[in-house]
């Protein structure tokens, strides 16, 4: 086979046969319910209503399938074909048909199912689109006979995954299983297809029970038989097979296993993984990930199959440890051991039960959970699950971790208590001793161990305190103690108050001591410092405390602390020591590096101490009255609290605190505030409430110790905000602080110098204490700047001072505002005392070093104005448009307020301009409104206060520069008062202040230029109407300097901000028209220029002089001033101003007016107005352009020398606008006539050679509408040019090659449509002076730039045009049909089934041209095509034109009928005759139309000529009857039918006259035998029978002869209709044509016995058959009527008599009724010829007079009536 072979090959399978009719018919053919045969004859609506009779079922068992009705099996469907769907379309359906097959899958028996699937089978074909899918949702049923029908229908190729079908499509039978498990091994595809499709399947929930079966055990031996064909080979090739499977079946496993609705599948699941884990020998890390999908997976139904899946994989292991995970959820299990003992009985359990306990022994701590996994241990131990070796494992990892354990936590006791409970166990004890005896322990020792170990902490400190205490024993027990001489202890405890003069007393005994060699302990053995009685009294614990919290030497202090530690260690008591906890903090802070290590050694013991307090019920605290009459205050903590204090926190950073003094308080600290300090408490900390109840502890202590150094020391420990500290630091540490501040400089001095500390050190520590962030601490801070603490003491001022300063940023916003309005007051405080004078100086100092917020400067601000009272007056807006005489209403105040108030505000302003105003754009209001204060002020002040000025306008201006940048700055621009800047212009005498007010005018003019405007124009207009009209230079000037300095800015900005810069300029222009009649006539000319100028003359020209016509429409004087105006500028800007002028006139009479709107205010107007406005701008330009003088201006353009190309291309650019706008208002009148006034010298003047050039110069523009305006101006000419023009007639056949250029080259529709309709005009009227040119531009206009293209209007205008070029051509026409037609068939086609009319009109005015030029060219190949689209185009509903339609159509035909052959037109009409049958009623009628128009336009010769055809055409046409009844369906009604029939014969009748008796006599022979030749279909004579009545009817006795070809017919058919008494229509054609031959016989035809006689009784045969109404209407008159044309014959009357007399006796009254109507019908036809059978009558009429039926009876005496009116006798005698 060829390339090419095997290239058409595959497009010949891919194909969809759409042009293949039988293929078609094949394909439609295929179905699951019916036979190929009976499937291929069914309409998609019959499919569609049994189909939706089984989804409208499914529906009712599952409403998911509702949501179908919408797409799949909605209304619309029934006309979806998927060969002309998109591939988007395709996907999109391909998604919708997939999820109702996933979902109809657990349903494919069922009956409703296989309907709703026939549906889709035969509408979608998705055996042919969506094989893959179909199959797999069968496959699950292969061995039913439903998917035996499914391989009937499938294609012989299927796709590649499901190519094993391939034997079973070709012979239906079902495919075995080892068939697909077969495939499925060995065709990766297939398997991969199946499992994506179950994936897909269960994600969208759709699954049934036969599908998890049938995937389950397809998967579980497909991946069996892979894993056993892997085993062969090398390893490497083992392994790479089994990654391979894992790949393509791990996924899979991971999506099945996450379905939680499912538990059916997920079971399913488990066991392809056990399959997987079993048969594959896969790594640990796999088999990891397998287990942790398999708990996760689990659920309640499932739980006991994840068990058995995870007991297996965990024996396939090699690890015993389970996953983190795993054991995690496997721990979760209330019930666990137990069901590993029930799962034990079914399979191996070993290895996850060991893993399960090593899991349970990891998770034993300090977790809430610890005791139920220590319960789990115990109990796999003692289950008997594990044997001896796992066990022993077991207990090994147990003593291992008891050891690892921290002694005295709550892990290692859980441990301890757990190898108790096992060594307890018979079944464990044993194996427990072996293993310790193994690591040399002894059971009972390693217990008594673990208990010692947990009374202490494990600390690392060891310190000289044991040896003191044996030292100190030794002296205290044998020294001698008379040396010591001790003062008289009257007190009982020296924390109480810190004014001890004991105390003091005993502490330079102490420090004697120390410094002496006298023995310490004899000091401290003595009797009156009780040492014996320590735990009992204060006394001798306090004195210690006192001792290390003092300012004695390091030694001193030291000692102190040991004799604490050796007491503890010596003498434990049964007391709670929390008191001392502050102290021995204050301790591990003390700078000397040995009394840090005295004091952990001494909180190492205390914390011993506490851990014995645990088992006590109830511990009494010592010191708890310790501070006296305050003792009450102190909070106290909760025994556990004091021990995990101590434990938790202290201790395990005692060894940190002994190296870094400041480590305990900033370590103690963090887990105060709950910071998690991992690195030095590891998991300890303290829960919310025990810190709470810390904080509360150490805050009392605070506030209640009299120890100034101990307070300090352990203030900056609460120096944080929380939930737990918010209420501590309000009541108990923020009034200690005050209190401090409020101490006299006495007071302060007095305990400074008894604890020996510095003043500075302790107002810091005070002060610092205060929280930038906590209201309380604000207070106070206010409180001490303003002096309501203290008066006295400048030291804690300058504290308080400097601690806002650091930290200013941390205050709340509202915080530093209060206190901002704090300093500005102490700033403005008059200086009185130093304090004062303090304050003031470090408030101003602060206020001007600090951040000053927006709100801080805003408040400042707000502050000022009320102190300037103002009185009642005229609102802002009024006064704005006052003059400075307002001054004289403002009530002058007194100097002393006026000198109060502006070093206020002189204060504030300095304050705003220092503090960088761009970033505080929030002041621009108040800073406006501060400078509208300052012009009332002025007045007071006597001043212009120049510098207050000054400083307001230079902090404006940074904020406007950072307003313009931002986006959102709607709210400030209503705040610009540009009023007041103008007025500092004016006025001021500063030209500072006048260059800030112009700066800031400039930066605003940019930002918000409509302000602006507003403001400026009613200086100018002040300025003109006064000051310049007093020569004021000064004013002029201002007003110079505004427009140099404030425009360009005002410029640049509308630039920036819009697209177009008219209508940004637009108010700017709007202002200075409005003001110019305002305006002194000497100034506005230079005023005006110097605008246009700043602004751009080319822009801003055409919109000052177009304002200046629409402002003053009737003033001759403003037309001067433009003409004026224009000259002052470069003649080129004037045609710059031409052509903007033309360009706001062309936006103006646009749809969607932008720049004129806006100038013009257009949209305010209403339409008469708008027209009245474009009018006058249109005539005003007229007026202008027609002054001479600017004439000459602008034509020194043109006369120079450099740049002539500038001016020309200007200049063409006003003539492509030119034609716009003539094109735009050609509709209105008025407005098209100033146009044309305008514009005519472009055009109306032009000659027609020149109107052509210009049309090609005007061709290259690349503007559409320039084109098409150029392009119909030629057409329009081309209607005025006179025949004999010859210099205009051959520029215009020219002109077609330009036409045809751009018709080539531009991709416009416009413009093509416009060219070919120019082409069309000049073909039309010049063409046949030129054919060769029309010849040569036809090619063109065939191609896909006209006739080929997608736009309907172009098509038709093409046609249109072709239409004109076949009258010009003619002959030469001929090459271009085989092009032009079939695209016309095609058009009319679309146009058909489109509803186009123009286009379908369009066609068949080109056909009907070409059949009438060139109708011999146009053969059968063009005449069928046209004939069906003919057919088609009557079937089709033009809705709205109709009409219109039809007479194109019957155009078309008449110049088919007169211009084309008989036999050819005949011929065409035959091959098309079945499908205008199919076409319905309208395509058959205009067929016979044609048929009759054509036989009459021929002549006789012609037709005889064409007779064969016109013959074989007839008879075709003859069985119309069974050509509509083989469609099918009720296309034809029964009057439609009739019509028909009625045009045959109209037909056929017109032709009979046009032909002579030798040629139309065999075809009505043929004609009979063609009727009668189909026995078992009568269809043919019913209408060959109502042809003879028309034929019988209208040539009457001419064709009588006629009669004797169908008297054995019309015999036979009686005799049928008799038989079969149902033919109503048959019987009644052939009884009326009988009626017709019979009424119309002159030559005495039926009175031969031959003819009469055959018809005669199959005929009264009649009168005992049908409805009463068929006996009156045809059967009597009938028989009536054969009676009298066999008149002459006696014999043939008695014949008929006789049956009529043997009806009478018959015995349904209905025949006898029949037969004397038929008896009276005779009676009165014949008469008295008819009444001479009488006497055979008279007995049967006698019976009738007394028959059983009344109506009989009544007819009968109506009968005997008739007689004796025709005899003129009566009857009764003979009756009698």
């Amino acid at each position: 086979m060829t390339s090419l072979q095997k290239q058409l090959a595959t497009i010949a399978a891919s194909s969809t046969h759409q042009l293949d009719l039988k293929a078609q018919k094949a394909a439609h053919g295929r179905s699951l319910l019916f036979e190929p045969k009976v499937a291929a004859s069914q309409s998609f609506e019959n499919i569609y209503l049994i189909c939706y009779d089984g989804y409208r079922d499914l529906c009712a068992l599952d409403p998911r399938f509702v949501q179908f009705s919408r797409s799949l099996f909605s209304e619309q469907s029934k006309v979806e074909d998927r060969t002309q769907m998109t591939k988007k379309e395709n996907d999109k359906l391909n998604t919708v048909l997939e999820a109702f097959l996933t979902l109809v899958g657990p349903r494919l028996l069922l009956k409703t199912a296989e309907k709703a699937l026939e549906w889709l089978v035969r509408r979608f074909r998705i055996h042919e689109y969506n094989t893959e899918p179909l199959v797999l949702t069968y496959l699950p049923y292969h061995n039913t006979p439903q998917f035996l029908a499914l391989l009937s229908i499938l294609p012989a190729n299927p796709p590649p995954a499901l190519r094993f079908l391939s034997p079973y499509i070709k012979s239906p039978m079902n495919p075995p299983r080892q068939a697909i498990i077969y495939n499925a091994v060995n065709t990766p595809a297939f398997f991969n297809a199946l499992q994506n499709y179950t994936v897909r399947v269960l994600q969208a929930s759709h699954q049934g029970s036969s599908l998890i079966s049938f995937w389950s055990s397809v998967t579980t031996q497909t991946i069996d038989a892979i894993l056993d064909y892997s085993q062969s080979g090398r390893r490497e090739i083992q392994d790479q097979k089994t990654e391979q499977l894992l790949l393509r079946i791990l996924p899979v496993l991971n999506e099945c296993l996450k379905i939680s609705h499912g538990p059916e599948t997920v079971t399913a699941t488990y066991m392809i993984v056990i399959v997987l884990a079993t048969k594959a020998a896969l790594e640990d890390k796999v088999l990891d990930s397998l287990m942790e999908a398999v708990i996760l997976s689990q659920q309640k139904d499932t739980f006991e199959a994840c068990i058995m899946c995870l007991a297996i994989i965990a024996e396939e292991r090699s690890s015993v440890q389970i996953p983190g995970p795993v054991i995690k959820r496997l721990l979760r299990v209330p019930t666990l051991p137990q069901s590993l003992v029930t799962l034990s009985r079914n399979c191996r359990v070993e290895r996850l039960t060991l893993g399960c306990a090593l899991g349970a022994l990891e998770g034993i701590g300090p977790a809430i959970n610890s005791n139920e996994k220590s319960s789990i241990f115990r109990t796999t131990m003692e289950s008997g699950l594990l044997n001896h070796a796992q066990v022993s494992l077991a207990l090994s990892a147990l003593l291992r971790r008891l050891r690892s354990s921290e002694p005295g936590s709550s892990q290692h006791g859980q441990l301890l208590q757990l190898v108790n409970n096992l060594s307890e166990s018979n079944d464990t004890s044993k194996i427990l001793q072996d293993l310790m005896k193994e690591h040399e322990q002894d059971y009972q020792l390693l217990g008594i161990s673990l208990h010692q170990q947990s009374k202490g902490d494990s600390h690392s400190i060891t310190s000289e305190d044991e040896d003191m205490l044996d030292v100190g024993e030794d002296a205290w027990l044998n020294g001698d103690q008379s040396l010591i001489t001790l003062p008289v202890i009257t007190e009982t405890n020296f924390l109480s108050s810190i004014s001890s003069k004991t105390f003091q007393e005993l502490a330079e005994v102490f420090k004697s001591v120390i410094t002496s060699d006298q023995p310490v302990n004899k000091f401290l053995g003595s009797k009156p410092l009780r040492r014996d009685e320590a735990f009992n009294s204060h006394l001798f614990l306090s004195f210690l405390v006192r001792s290390w919290c003092s300012s004695m030497s390091a030694s001193a202090r030291v000692v102190a602390i040991r004799a604490t530690t050796v007491l503890f260690r010596k003498h434990p008591s049964s007391l709670d020591m929390q008191v001392l906890i502050p102290y021995l903090l204050y301790a591990l802070a003390d700078p000397s590096p040995t009394v840090r290590r005295s004091a952990a050694t001494c909180v190492a013991a205390l914390s011993v101490t506490s851990t014995t307090l645990k088992s006590e019920s109830k511990t009494e605290i010592w010191g708890a009255e310790i501070y006296g009459k305050d003792a009450p205050k102190m909070v106290l903590l909760e025994r556990d609290q004091t021990r995990d204090l101590l434990s938790l926190v202290v201790a395990p950073i005692l060894e940190e605190c002994v190296l870094d003094a400041k480590f305990v308080m900033t370590s103690l600290k963090d887990v105060l505030e709950g910071k998690q300090q991992s690195k030095n408490h590891g998991k300890h900390s303290l829960k919310s409430s025990a810190r709470n109840s810390a904080l509360s502890f150490l805050a009392s202590h605070v506030a209640l110790t009299p120890l100034l150094r101990v307070r300090l020391r352990l203030l900056p420990l609460l120096n944080f905000l929380g939930k737990q500290t918010t209420n501590i630091r309000a009541t108990v540490l923020l009034p200690v602080v005050r209190n401090w501040c409020a101490l006299s400089h006495a007071e302060t001095q007095s305990q400074l110098e008894l604890e020996q500390l510095n003043l500075a050190d302790a107002n810091y520590v005070h002060i610092n204490s205060l929280l930038a962030r906590e209201p309380g601490s604000v207070q106070i801070l206010m409180d001490i700047l303003s002096g309501n603490v203290t008066t006295e003491r400048t030291d804690i001022m300058e504290v308080a001072f400097d601690h806002l300063n650091t930290n200013w940023p941390s205050f709340k916003s509202e915080s530093r505002l209060s206190l901002s309005q704090c300093l500005l007051d102490l700033s403005l405080k008059e200086a009185g005392t130093d304090m004062t004078e303090l304050c003031r100086a470090r408030s101003l100092e602060t206020l001007r070093s600090v951040r000053l917020d927006t709100a801080v400067l805003q408040s400042f601000l707000d502050s000022v104005p009320a102190a300037v009272q103002m009185p009642e007056g005229p609102p802002t807006k009024k006064r704005r448009r006052t003059s400075r005489t307002e001054a004289a209403r403002v009530e002058h105040q007194s100097p002393d307020e006026v000198s109060r108030l502006l070093p206020r505000l002189t204060l504030v302003l300095e304050l705003v301009e220092g503090s960088d105003t761009a970033e505080h754009t929030g002041l621009f209001k108040n800073l406006f409104a501060m400078l509208g204060e300052l012009q009332a002020l002025k007045q007071q002040a006597g001043s212009e206060l120049v510098y207050l000025q000054s400083l307001i306008l230079g902090s404006l201006t940074p904020i406007v520069n950072k307003l313009k940048e931002g986006k959102d700055s709607a709210d400030y621009e209503t705040s610009v008062r540009a009023d007041l800047l103008i007025d500092c212009i004016r006025h001021s005498p500063s030209p500072q202040v006048q260059n800030a007010a112009l700066l800031l005018i400039a930066s605003l003019a940019s930002w918000v230029p409509e302000l602006i405007l507003h403001n400026l124009m009613p200086i100018f207009t002040f300025i003109g109407s006064t000051l310049l009209r007093q020569k004021d230079d000064y004013s002029a000037h201002v007003v110079d300097q505004t427009i140099s300095r404030v425009v360009p800015q005002l410029a640049m900005s509308l630039r920036r901000k819009n697209k177009n810069f008219l209508i940004g300029v637009a108010d700017l222009l709007l202002s200075f028209t409005a003001a110019f009649e305002h305006i002194p006539q000497h100034r506005r000319l230079k005023l005006f220029s110097e605008l246009a100028r700043t602004l751009g003359p080319e822009e801003s020209l055409p919109a000052i002089t177009a304002l200046l016509f629409d402002k003053y429409p009737a003033g001759p004087g403003q037309k001067k001033f433009a003409t004026d105006l224009l000259l002052m500028f470069n003649p080129i800007v004037t045609l710059e101003t031409f052509k903007g002028y033309l360009h706001l006139v062309t936006d103006a009479v646009g749809p969607n007016r932008k720049i004129s709107d806006t100038l013009f205010s257009l949209s305010a107007k209403k339409p008469p107005q708008v027209e009245n406005t474009i009018n006058n701008l249109l005539s005003s330009l007229a007026e202008l352009a027609a002054d001479q003088e600017l004439r000459r201006h602008v034509g020194k353009a043109f006369h120079r020398k450099t740049e002539p190309a500038r001016p020309r291309a200007i200049f063409a650019n006003i003539a492509e606008m030119t034609v716009k706008l003539s094109k735009r208002v050609a509709e209105r009148n008025r407005v098209y006539e100033s146009c044309r006034h305008v514009l005519g010298n472009c055009l109306d003047l032009l000659p027609t050679i020149d109107l052509v050039k210009s049309a090609e110069l005007l061709l290259v523009s690349s503007d559409a509408q320039v084109q098409v305006a150029a392009i119909k101006s030629v057409e329009v000419r081309t209607e005025t040019v006179l025949q004999n023009d010859q210099a205009a007639v051959s520029s215009l056949l020219t002109f077609l090659a330009k036409i045809e250029d751009i018709l080539q080259q531009s991709e416009e529709i416009e413009v093509k449509i416009v060219a070919v309709s120019c082409i069309d005009r000049i073909v039309e009227r010049f063409g046949k002076k030129d054919v060769a040119a029309v010849s040569a531009i036809a090619q063109t206009l065939s191609s896909a730039h006209a006739l080929a293209n997608n736009d309907d209007r172009l098509r038709v205008l093409s046609l249109l045009c072709f239409t004109s070029m076949v009258d010009v051509l003619e002959d030469e026409a001929i090459p271009f049909l085989p092009t032009i037609l079939p695209v016309a068939f095609k058009y009319l086609e679309a146009a058909i089934e489109q509803n186009r009319p123009a286009l379908h009109n369009a066609v068949y005015t080109l056909l009907s041209d070409i059949v009438a030029r060139l109708g011999f060219m146009f053969s059968q190949e063009y005449m069928i095509p046209a004939l069906k689209l003919s057919q088609r185009s009557a079937a089709a509903a033009f809705a709205a034109v109709g009409d219109v339609c039809d007479e194109s159509r019957t155009q078309f035909y008449e110049s088919i009928s007169k211009h084309i052959g008989a036999r050819e037109t005949f011929a065409a009409i035959k091959a098309t005759w079945a499908d205008a049958i199919s076409q319905g009623f309208e395509a058959s009628h205009e067929q016979l139309q044609l048929v009759l128009s054509t036989i009459e336009r021929q002549s006789k010769s012609n037709l005889i000529k064409a007779s064969s055809s016109m013959f074989s055409l007839f008879l075709d046409v003859f069985d119309i009857r069974k050509a509509v009844s083989s469609r099918g369906d009720s296309g034809f009604e029964i009057e439609e039918v009739e019509k028909l029939e009625d045009d045959l014969n109209e037909s056929v009748l017109t032709m009979t006259l046009k032909l002579n008796d030798a040629t139309f006599r065999p075809f009505f022979v043929q004609l009979a035998d063609f009727a009668s030749s189909f026995k078992s279909d009568k269809s043919r004579s019913v209408t060959f029978f109502k042809f003879l009545a028309v034929f019988f009817d209208r040539f009457k006795s001419i064709v009588t002869s006629y009669s004797s070809y169908i008297v054995e017919q019309a015999s036979d058919l009686l005799a049928y209709i008799s038989e079969v008494q149902d033919e109503p229509q048959l019987k009644k054609a052939v009884l009326n044509a009988l009626h017709k031959a019979f009424e119309y016989d002159q030559d005495g035809f039926w009175q031969a016995p031959s003819h009469s006689g055959p018809i005669m009784k199959p005929l009264l045969k009649q009168l005992t058959i049908g409805s009463a109404e068929d006996l009156t209407e045809s059967v009597i008159p009938a028989i009536t009527e054969l009676a009298a044309a066999s008149s002459s014959s006696m014999d043939s009357h008695r014949e008929m008599n006789a049956v009529l007399l043997k009806y009478m006796r018959a015995d349904e009254a209905k025949t006898r009724l029949a037969t004397v109507k038929c008896e009276q019908g005779l009676t009165k036809r014949l008469g008295e010829e008819w009444l001479g059978l009488l006497p055979e009558m008279l007995p049967f009429i006698s019976e009738l007079r007394d028959d059983d039926d009344e109506m009989v009876e009544r007819e009968t005496q109506r009968w005997i009536t008739m007689v004796e009116e025709v005899l003129g006798e009566d009857l009764d005698a003979m009756l009698q």
